[in-house]
Parts: C-alpha cells; sequence; structure tokens
C-alpha cells in the first residue's frame, strides 16, 4: 500500500490537472464568441454604410429597406450578445445600450415614413457612431482578458 503523503499528492496532481483542462475549453469558446460577435458587429457596420449611401442616393423606399436590412444586422448582433453573454463578460449597461441603438433605428424608419432625408440623415448619424463605439467596446475587452 502506498505511502498516504504519495497518494495525496498524486490525487492533488490529478485535481488540478483536470481543474486546468476544464477551464481550457471555456476559454477557447469564450474567444469563439467574441470572434461571432465582432464579425456581427462588422456586419452591421457595413450595412450601416450601404443605408447611409442609399439614403444620399436613392428614395425613401430603398433607403427604408436598406435601414431595415440595418436592422436586421444589429439583430444578429444582439443575438450573437444574448446568446454568449457570460462568455463576453462585458459590463451590466451594455444589453440596454444595445436595446438603446434598436429603438434608435426604428426611429429611423420611422423618419424616413416622414420623407423628411434631412431629418432621416441626422437621426442615421449617430447610430454609425454608436455601432463602433459597442464594438470597440467588446474588442477592448477581449485585449483586456
Amino acid at each position: 500500500m502506498p505511502n498516504p503523503i504519495v497518494r495525496l499528492c498524486r490525487l492533488s496532481t490529478v485535481i488540478l490537472i483536470t481543474a486546468l483542462l476544464v477551464q481550457w475549453p471555456m476559454s477557447a469558446a469564450g474567444a469563439d464568441e467574441r470572434a461571432e460577435l465582432e464579425a456581427a458587429f462588422k456586419l452591421a457596420s457595413a450595412q450601416y454604410q450601404v443605408a447611409l449611401k442609399t439614403l444620399e442616393t436613392r428614395g425613401r423606399e430603398e433607403t427604408a429597406a436598406e435601414v431595415s436590412r440595418l436592422r436586421e444586422a444589429f439583430h444578429a448582433v444582439m443575438e450573437h450578445f444574448d446568446a454568449n453573454q457570460s462568455a463576453l463578460g462585458l459590463d451590466p449597461d451594455y444589453a440596454g445600450t444595445l436595446m438603446q441603438l434598436d429603438v434608435s433605428i426604428v426611429g429611423v424608419l420611422l423618419v424616413i415614413d416622414f420623407g423628411s432625408r434631412e431629418a432621416a440623415r441626422d437621426a442615421l448619424a449617430p447610430i454609425g457612431q454608436s455601432l463602433a463605439e459597442l464594438g470597440a467596446r467588446a474588442a477592448l475587452r477581449e485585449r483586456l482578458k
């Protein structure tokens, strides 16, 4: 029968290795979720640029369609955030800020329906800045980990 101290050391080593191996897939999964969120932000930002260009060069219907696509792309951002909120580890007010941005996009759709291109431009402009800031906050959180 082995010495109790040797058995204790072996058991401690097994527990330590197990604990380290359990943590490894979770950190890799967290990186995947952050990469997916970043990709969703890039897609939403690209769609924002399309909506902005359409506002300047096309009519109300085309602009409303592009802003609706922007909202769909932004919903993908929200879905990635909701599905992986704990793995992303972002600050508590991040979810509320995402919701406010979604409401702002709905506001742009309403302004487009009223027919004022200048008012639509004014309503759409801060959305691009908010997308950039939220994406940067998510990316900064990744670099800090």
